[in-house]
C-alpha cells in the first residue's frame, strides 16, 4: 500500500492516459469506419487529457524532474548556486499555491456552465487545479524536506 501511495501520480495518471487512448480510439474507429462521429467523445478526452497531464506535472514535481535551465548558475559560487536554488524553491511554491487559491475560485465559478455533450459541469474539469495543486504542494515540499535531510546528512558525513 506505501509503494501505491508513493506513486499514486504514476498510477492515476497512467491510468488516465489509457482511458483517454481508448475514447480515442473508439472515435477513430466510429468516425472512419461507421461514419458516425461521436459528440461525447471529444469533451471526455480533453477532460481525460487534462487530468492525466497534471497528474504527471505531479510525478515530476515528485522526482524533481522539471526543466531547469542551470547553465549561467553553475558559473557562480556554491552559496550563491544554493541561494538561487532556495529562491526557485519557494517561487514554485508560491505559483503552486497561487494555482490552487485561483483553481478554487474557477472551480466555484464553473459550477452553472455544463460541458453539454457530457452533461457535467465544467466544474469537473476545473477541480483538477485546486485537488491535483494540492498534490504538487505536497509533493514539492516532501521532495523539498527530502533534499534538505540529504544536504544535511551530506554536511556531516
Amino acid at each position: 500500500m506505501k509503494k501505491f501511495l508513493e506513486n499514486i501520480e504514476e498510477y492515476i495518471g497512467g491510468t488516465i492516459f489509457l482511458i483517454m487512448l481508448v475514447v480515442l480510439v473508439i472515435q477513430i474507429f466510429s468516425r472512419q469506419f461507421l461514419d458516425l462521429p461521436l459528440k461525447w467523445s471529444e469533451e471526455l478526452s480533453r477532460f481525460l487529457f487534462v487530468y492525466a497531464g497534471y497528474f504527471g506535472v505531479s510525478a515530476s514535481i515528485k522526482e524533481n524532474g522539471h526543466v531547469f535551465i542551470d547553465f549561467f548558475i553553475k558559473k557562480f559560487p556554491r552559496k550563491i548556486q544554493s541561494a538561487v536554488n532556495v529562491l526557485i524553491q519557494i517561487l514554485s511554491l508560491i505559483v503552486l499555491v497561487a494555482m490552487f487559491v485561483i483553481g478554487i475560485q474557477m472551480t466555484v465559478r464553473k459550477i452553472p456552465v455544463k460541458i453539454v455533450s457530457l452533461n457535467l459541469s465544467y466544474a469537473y474539469m476545473y477541480v483538477a487545479l485546486p485537488v491535483i495543486g494540492a498534490m504538487m504542494i505536497y509533493r514539492h515540499i516532501e521532495r523539498n524536506v527530502n533534499d534538505f535531510k540529504a544536504y544535511r546528512k551530506r554536511g556531516r558525513a
